[in-house]
């Protein structure tokens, strides 16, 4: 008998239809809460590396993902002047990266893979946490509404500016990397649908990467000052001057994204907490862990903490033990993420010839074993399974 009968879930993203799809496959009864009128996913790509492949697998939304996508198996750093730095090819990395890839999916596509997995009926849009209280054997939870609702616990996956969080974590401050970020999809194909390119100059970076035969999802970012935003209507004809002449269709990729879809936000994450969980409430995704997208795993680490509580929640004899055994797999490596990802960041704020200098020295001079050594670790290592009453 489960150690939980009913679990709410507060947020509609894909960390909380990660977490819908997982329960549900380990036979646990859970209600997804969103805020919005639909399940919408706002955004334009994200990438999965091959340890969220294969949780989304398990979940059942695997071959979704894969039929929209192309595996990317090259991933290359170059100068603004189009010079490449460094290179990884998984083809030259040995058999255990065989399989290894990344899929760049447009993110309304992978939402949609994960709502398949889910009940419409389980899913409630326009109900907006507005507070919850944890007491004994039963978390209490209220909505913007006025409606209230009991369950046996509650989780939070309601993104970077999570109500939940606050329960666990207090009022802990969105820290602000320096640089702010535009990305979009276009109609374009790709030079090479094999490869991600990454290019950097002068306190400003940016990437094309192919989704499909026929779409790139493209990202910019460069210094500014917090909160600076850009009206939608003058983004476009900005960054085509501010990046004007940079290599790997880069502008033409910003010039064949549609007007309006030009989406802007600042570079954050937060300091990385010491727990997820206390009492009947626990944290997954960025609710969890919010991170800056430097090392690509926002996503990734949301899908994988979804199958890694719902089996602690299966396979446990009491919820203590299930939010204890999933803090224990998944406190360090997650915490870790974000630390790496905030510092993995830095060198692109540069902006002196010098510091530029350096840092393409740096690029060129890691070892091909470090390299690897990293790979491994951030893509290999999956969760595992969730278990046999998948």
């Amino acid at each position: 008998m489960p150690i939980v009968r009913r679990v709410l879930i507060a947020g509609g993203g894909i960390g909380g239809l990660a977490m819908a799809a997982a329960l549900g496959k380990v036979g646990i009864h859970a209600d997804l809460y969103e805020q919005g009128a639909e399940l919408r996913e706002v955004g334009a790509g994200v990438g999965l590396w091959s340890n969220a492949l294969a949780s989304l697998d398990q979940l059942g939304a695997g071959d979704d993902v894969r039929a929209a996508t192309v595996p990317v198996r090259i991933f290359s750093a170059a100068a603004a002047d189009g010079r490449v730095l460094t290179s990884i090819r998984l083809d030259d990395l040995g058999a255990e990266f065989a399989d290894a890839s990344c899929r760049v999916v447009a993110r309304p596509v992978l939402l949609a893979a994960l709502a398949r997995q889910v009940a419409p009926d389980r899913v409630h849009a326009s109900h907006r946490v507005e507070a919850a209280e944890s007491s004994g054997s039963a978390v209490h939870v209220r909505f913007h509404t006025g409606w209230a609702e009991e369950g046996d616990l509650l989780i939070g996956a309601d993104g970077l500016h999570s109500v939940v969080r606050s329960m666990i974590a207090g009022q802990d401050r969105i820290r602000y990397s320096g640089q702010t970020c535009f990305r979009g999809l276009a109609t374009l194909p790709s030079a090479n649908p094999r490869e991600i390119r990454e290019i950097y100059g002068a306190g400003q970076r940016a990437s094309v990467c192919p989704i499909d035969g026929r779409r790139v999802y493209w990202w910019v970012a460069h210094n500014a000052p917090v909160n600076e935003i850009v009206p939608p209507a003058l983004r476009k004809a900005m960054l085509l001057e501010r990046y004007r002449g940079w290599p790997f269709g880069l502008p033409d990729a910003i010039a064949a994204t549609e007007e309006g879809g030009i989406l802007q936000n600042d570079v954050v994450d937060r300091k990385p907490g010491r727990r997820y969980a206390r009492g009947r409430v626990v944290l997954i995704g960025d609710a969890a862990h919010p991170t800056t997208p430097n090392l690509g795993q926002g996503a990734n680490m949301a899908i994988d903490d979804a199958l890694v509580l719902a089996r602690a929640l299966r396979d446990e004899e009491s919820v203590a033990d299930a939010l204890a055994r999933y803090e224990r797999e998944r406190l360090d490596r997650t915490r870790l993420i974000v630390k790496r990802s905030w510092a993995f960041g830095r060198p692109f704020r540069w902006r002196s010839r010098p510091a530029i200098k350096l840092r393409e020295a740096i690029l060129r001079r890691t070892p091909a074993r470090t390299l690897t050594d990293l790979l491994r670790w951030q893509i290999l290592e999956n969760v595992g399974p969730l278990g046999p009453s998948s």
